[in-house]
């Protein structure tokens, strides 16, 4: 599939329509989750549900898992047609998702049963610290989860991503050389660079540096080495590349670590405040797990601003990294602009859905980089 190297106004006008409704979409889940999660809790139902399992269970380490595999099912049921629309029905529609609808609801089960190995053991966690360290399980469990993340991000490429996609050593020596070059111009140790089957769920295009220390990998989707030319994917992994230069991976890991701890301590003073006012017994009750997940989806959504600014500060430095380490700002363009047209990327969003949502800069706005950089330097 060739790619244009100029955005084309009519796929910039069909992105600016799907970015309105995965919007929209976006407030209509969160606002059903707060409706679901509030509703539990003033109606009195997750106190009955701690009925009905400590009628079948007095132990405590039963009792977590067995109350939140019946709040799951019953939240995933009143939520999956929204799950449906919003995850297959809408990007099928507008042509960036190309899987079947069999090989999607695989994909949501692989999903699911990995968030079960995972959270559950955290969750188990989390309530040994609600019952044993009493007000400071927040402290507790933010320096638990900072080590939790630093194992995953170590982890996620040699046993986790491949559950999904496929990883296979790059083919292209040309092109493997150019970024085994560009890692030592950067001084950034690459372990293997490999493609990956990004085109057997979607047309969109993408490049990333994953893993840390011994399992840090460049990765690049066969949509874009089938669609780029050498001097595009070498800026775009340049960009990927500069921000192991500016520690970012690290410096993520961190400031998520930081802000999921303010996160736990507004839990905290929730479930204080809950104790009495929906009569649970303690920080231990399973019936107040709403209530934490509630504390954490209102601070999530009051915190996402900052975050998403935060990104996108990373993201930007490591685009002017891109464009000096590589000087070649006419491949920076026209591949940011061939971003545009195959993810289906608004290139001039409205600034308050920049501020809510983006986590990078606009595309537009990355190419008007590119261009003061020709001028400025007087090249491309």
């Amino acid at each position: 599939m060739a790619i244009s190297t100029e955005m084309s106004q009519t796929r910039q006008q069909k992105a600016r329509d799907y970015a309105r409704i995965r919007h929209r979409l976006f407030f209509v889940n969160t606002g059903l989750a707060v409706v679901l999660l509030a509703l539990s809790l003033v109606t009195g139902l997750s106190l009955e549900l701690r009925k009905i399992v400590e009628s079948w269970t007095t132990n405590q380490w039963l009792a977590v898992p067995l109350y939140l595999a019946i709040f799951g099912a019953v939240y995933a049921l009143l939520t999956f047609p929204l799950d449906i629309y919003s995850g297959y029905v809408l990007p099928t529609r507008y042509g960036t998702l190309h899987q079947s609808f069999k090989l999607w609801l695989l994909d949501l089960a692989k999903g699911g049963l990995l968030a079960v190995v995972l959270g559950l053991p955290l969750l188990e966690a989390l309530y040994f610290g609600f019952r044993h360290l009493g007000d400071w399980w927040w402290l507790v469990g933010g320096l638990f989860y900072l080590l939790f993340v630093v194992v995953m991000v170590n982890l996620a490429p040699v046993i986790i991503m491949p559950l999904f996609n496929k990883f296979i050593p790059l083919e292209n020596e040309e092109l493997q050389d150019r970024i085994l070059r560009l890692g030592q111009k950067t001084g950034a140790t690459v372990k293997g660079i490999y493609t990956i089957d990004f085109s057997k769920r979607t047309s969109s295009a993408n490049a990333f540096v994953t893993g840390i220390g011994n399992t840090r990998r460049v990765v690049l989707g066969d949509t874009l080495t089938s669609n780029y030319t050498p001097d595009e994917i070498e800026v775009i992994m340049a960009h990927e590349l500069g921000h192991h230069v500016h520690g970012d991976i690290w410096r993520g890991i961190f400031l998520d670590s930081v802000i999921t701890l303010a996160g736990f301590y507004l839990a905290n003073l929730f479930l204080q405040g809950g104790i009495h006012l929906f009569g649970f017994r303690g920080l231990g009750d399973v019936a107040a797990f709403p209530l934490f997940v509630l504390a954490m989806v209102l601070f999530g959504l009051i915190t996402m601003p900052l975050t998403n600014w935060l990104s996108r500060t990373r993201e930007n430095a490591a685009d002017v990294y891109a464009l000096d380490i590589t000087g070649n700002a006419t491949a920076f363009i026209s591949a940011m602009k061939k971003l545009a047209n195959q993810n289906l990327a608004d290139a001039a969003p409205p600034a308050w859905a920049v501020w809510l949502f983006y986590t990078h800069p606009p595309i537009g706005d990355r190419v008007k980089r590119g261009e003061d950089f020709i001028t400025r330097r007087g090249y491309s």
